[in-house]
């Protein structure tokens, strides 16, 4: 797909290195964005990047952080607070910590590595009495347990293992967030913020699971709706848990929910779920693959997608048009899948398909009729070619009219962006805008593009 009709991209860039890109979720009147830099050999910064699309400008505020930031999560609850993974130097204490950008410690201090490699929940405000510059206020501080590393390659060297990533639960209301590590997933309920120290209410490692090998945990996914289940990578492994089991005064061992195994033929690094049909599931993973499960019936992918040539970072559905994909990785690229055959417009359309729920859920069907209803006045087929249409649509047997097919979303691969020069570690939608998203690449290049007018265009009429 052509540069023109993909529509113009907006560049951000900052002489920095980064790692971690967060779509300010909780605003949904503005296109923006916080990126962290990872505070190497400099002091760590938050940017938070306003795209306006009135004017086609891009806006920054640049907050000074106590540390470089390994990631980062937004809160859907306070568009002005973010969950911050620290990492390199900080002053959280006396002794001043260094861990590297993999999070691997150089202190010989347990407490002190922990220290510095703990999870803020912080404030992005403007502190005009310390001075003219936007600095972090640390609102909360979440240590957990220092869970070690015993795996089939440390065996003989167990170390504290600093957290990696933070999740955060899509409902507002819900106020939890999931810290991850290699060796655990912990749970916070961060509903009480007056606690500066809140105590993690549920925690996924080694030791809370005896019967399952635990190692090398990549990342994790909330179900979109219900909170008390969320999804972890466990290298190629893709594990399911349910937090109403407390596992921490369960009678022996708890069963996880669900399990693929050997999901992909390499370490997963991404997860997300499909916010309109919450069994949907997408992983990414280092075999350059992106794949689609039915969490009901896991045993095979429902669709495939191969348009990496590297490892895959990123991977997230659009929360409105949930047949449109991302995907980032270390290739440079950033990917826009169309996974129509397994997306609720497949559902809702009652067009058949593998995996049709006749209980879609009322509110999507009336966003679909909206959509519909919004585009009532605008071109289309004749009356004629309308009623062709819908009579081939009656028989799920027939062969759909070749100029109608063209005009309808198909999986595949809708267009590529190479804006990037070094490997893109992710790719987030926009919280207003369903047709705007942004990349970010190590090198500090912030990219915001757009889905092309003609996807856009077989999605909508």
């Amino acid at each position: 797909m052509d540069a023109a009709s993909r529509g113009t991209s907006y560049v951000y860039g900052i002489e920095r290195h980064t790692l971690c890109l967060a779509s300010l979720t909780g605003d949904t009147s503005n296109n923006r964005f916080a990126l962290g830099t990872l505070g190497i050999t400099e002091p760590g910064e938050i940017h938070v990047v306003d795209f306006r699309s009135d004017e086609n400008t891009l806006q920054s505020t640049v907050y000074n952080h106590t540390s470089g930031v390994r990631a980062l999560a937004s809160t859907p609850w306070d568009p002005s607070h973010l969950l911050v993974v620290n990492c390199g130097r900080t002053s959280a204490s006396s002794n001043e910590t260094t861990t590297t950008t993999t999070g691997s410690p150089t202190s010989s201090s347990s407490l002190s590595v922990l220290a510095g490699a703990a999870v803020e929940l912080v404030a992005l405000s403007s502190d005009q009495e310390h001075g003219p510059e936007n600095e972090t206020q640390r609102i909360a501080l979440l240590q957990p347990a220092a869970h070690t590393e015993s795996s089939q390659y440390h065996q003989h060297q167990q170390r504290p293992v600093p957290p990696h990533a933070v999740v955060c639960h899509p409902a507002t209301h819900s106020k939890r967030a999931a810290v991850v590590s290699t060796a655990s997933v912990t749970i916070w309920d961060l509903s009480h913020q007056s606690e500066d120290r809140p105590a993690p209410i549920f925690t996924v490692s080694a030791s809370t699971q005896p019967m399952t090998i635990i190692d090398d945990i990549g990342t994790a996914a909330w179900h979109p709706t219900n909170t008390n289940q969320f999804s972890t990578t466990d290298s190629t492994c893709i594990r399911t848990w349910d937090t109403r089991v407390d596992v921490h005064k369960a009678q022996g061992p708890v069963t996880m929910a669900t399990a693929v195994d050997c999901a992909h033929s390499a370490k997963i690094r991404a997860l997300n779920y499909n916010p309109n049909l919450p069994y949907i599931l997408a992983s990414g993973g280092d075999d350059g693959a992106v794949r689609i499960w039915d969490l009901r019936n896991p045993a095979t992918a429902l669709l495939e997608l191969t348009n990496h040539s590297h490892w895959v970072y990123s991977v997230e559905f659009n929360p409105n048009h949930d047949q449109l994909l991302l995907s980032a990785g270390s290739d440079g690229l950033v990917n826009l899948e169309s996974a129509v055959s397994v997306s609720s417009a497949h559902v809702v359309a009652g067009i058949g398909g593998r995996h049709s729920d006749p209980d879609a859920s009322t509110s999507r069907r009336h966003q679909q009729a909206s959509a519909l209803d919004n585009i009532a006045d605008k071109p289309r087929a004749s009356d004629a070619e309308h009623t062709h249409g819908a009579e081939e649509n009656s028989d799920s047997d027939s062969d759909t009219d070749d100029n109608e097919g063209a005009q309808r979303p198909a999986d595949g691969l809708v267009a590529q962006f190479d804006d990037h020069e070094t490997s893109v570690y992710a790719a987030h939608w926009s919280a207003a805008d369903p047709w705007l998203f942004a990349s970010l690449s190590f090198d500090g290049r912030m990219v915001i593009n757009f889905v092309p007018r003609e996807e856009k265009y077989k999605i909508l009429l």
